[in-house]
C-alpha cells in the first residue's frame, strides 16, 4: 500500500509461450487476478475501490496493446480463453496497464541477476529499504 509492496511472486509459468509478448501478457492476467483479489479483501473490510482502476505496470508495449485493443486477437487465438479475461477488465475500467520502462520496472529482481546498483534501486523500490 501506499509506496510499499503488498504482495510479490515469481515463479516458472505452467505453460510455454510462443513470444515474450504471450508471456508478459499472461503474466499481466495473474497479476490483474491478484489486484482484483486484493480489491475484495480491502472490500470486504470496508475500503471501497469500485471508482478507481487498479494499476498493472508491464515493460512490454505489445502485451499492453493486446491487453488493450481487441484487434491483435489475430496473433494470440491460440491463447486459452482465460487469458483474455484481462482484457475484459482494462475495458470496463477496473484495471488499466501502464507502460513501465523497463530501467523503473522492480519485479526484475525477482526475474533476472543484476548488478549491486540495480539491486539496491529495485530494493528502494519495492519499499523495503
Amino acid at each position: 500500500m501506499g509506496t510499499g509492496a503488498v504482495s510479490w511472486r515469481s515463479k516458472l509459468q505452467s505453460i510455454v509461450t510462443h513470444s515474450t509478448t504471450e508471456a508478459e501478457y499472461i503474466a499481466a492476467c495473474h497479476g490483474g487476478q491478484e489486484a482484483m483479489w486484493m480489491r475484495s479483501l480491502f472490500g470486504e473490510i470496508g475500503l471501497d475501490f469500485t471508482s478507481v482502476s487498479s494499476s498493472i505496470n508491464i515493460d512490454n508495449m505489445s502485451a499492453i496493446n493486446v491487453a488493450k485493443n481487441p484487434e491483435h486477437h489475430g496473433r494470440m487465438k491460440h491463447l486459452d480463453i482465460k487469458h483474455f479475461w484481462l482484457r475484459d477488465m482494462v475495458n470496463n475500467n477496473t484495471l488499466k496497464v501502464i507502460h513501465c520502462p523497463t530501467d523503473k520496472m522492480p519485479a526484475d529482481i525477482l526475474t533476472k541477476p543484476l548488478a549491486l546498483p540495480k539491486v539496491q534501486s529495485c530494493v528502494k523500490m519495492l519499499g523495503l529499504m
